[in-house]
């Protein structure tokens, strides 16, 4: 960490880095989510939808660089153990396995997605507290992210439904 920063957040670093630690643990999560859901698809969905969910999963994958280098920047390291993932995480148990039809997958997703809502909407206001401009700015772009996907998340699985 630059000196000025180290002076600037002094303390309120550690309560930053656990968070991020968390977002990074969540963003591996949902990545192996739907990255494994969108290879092992079953049914409709294999067809129609895999290929967009291996697309979200590099913009999960991302969002996981972007925390890891943030993480870095404030002198520590993102987990790397899968099992801290789900220890550490705010969704905890996350198999794919049990989400392979379309439906599900979609529900389930929506409930991470708006976890991820809140999380980042937390760091950036944790952030700010702590004048931590840096942390504030990724969150929020993030955040900005998570709501798209989230909102897109909503109307695919509206568009479901045989009218």
């Amino acid at each position: 960490m630059a000196r000025t920063e180290k002076k600037i957040l002094g303390e309120k670093s550690k309560e930053i880095v656990d968070l991020l630690k968390k977002a990074y643990c969540d963003e591996m999560q949902i990545f192996h989510f739907f990255w494994y859901v969108g290879i092992n698809m079953e049914g409709i969905g294999l067809v129609t939808y895999a290929s967009s969910l291996k697309t979200q999963a590099t913009g999960e994958l991302n969002h996981g660089e972007m925390l890891s280098n943030r993480i870095s920047e404030l002198e520590d390291k993102a987990p790397s153990d899968p099992s801290e993932w789900q220890r550490v995480s705010n969704i905890g148990t996350l198999d794919p396995m049990k989400h392979l039809t379309l439906r599900s997958a979609l529900e389930k997703a929506l409930e991470f997605e708006g976890k991820a809502v809140q999380n980042y909407n937390n760091i950036a206001k944790r952030a700010l507290e702590s004048s931590d401009f840096v942390t504030y700015n990724l969150a929020t772009t993030i955040l900005a992210d998570e709501v798209k996907d989230e909102q897109h998340t909503e109307d695919v699985l509206k568009g479901l439904e045989v009218k």
